[in-house]
């Protein structure tokens, strides 16, 4: 395991914040996170995004990409998060094919 030793930020654009207080009511400036590097080792179809269903799903889909491949889906204003979160995370990030030509 490994993590982010400090908090992350960013700031909702208006666009967004309008958005969200349409949705949810209230004056939504950003968000502030903490970020861990974990390694799963089960199986795909034990990723349930849905949970136990009394709540609300905040995802509707997943998809496993490579690191580069998070900053290109990222919207604009997370990017610099994602940015950052990979960097810190690079020594332990590696694909198949990596893993496999090492071998």
């Amino acid at each position: 395991m490994s993590k982010v030793p400090h908090w992350l930020t960013y700031d909702f654009p208006p666009e967004v914040k309008e958005k969200l207080g349409t949705l949810w009511g209230g004056d939504w400036k950003g968000q502030a996170q903490k970020w861990f590097l974990l390694r799963f080792t089960g199986q795909d179809s034990e990723i349930n995004l849905s949970g136990d269903g009394t709540e609300i799903a905040e995802f509707s889909e997943w998809s496993w990409m490579l690191p580069h491949e998070v900053i290109e889906h990222a919207v604009d204003f997370k990017k610099p998060v994602y940015e950052e979160v990979l960097s810190t995370f690079a020594p332990y990030l590696h694909s198949d094919s990596t893993a496999e030509a090492s071998t």
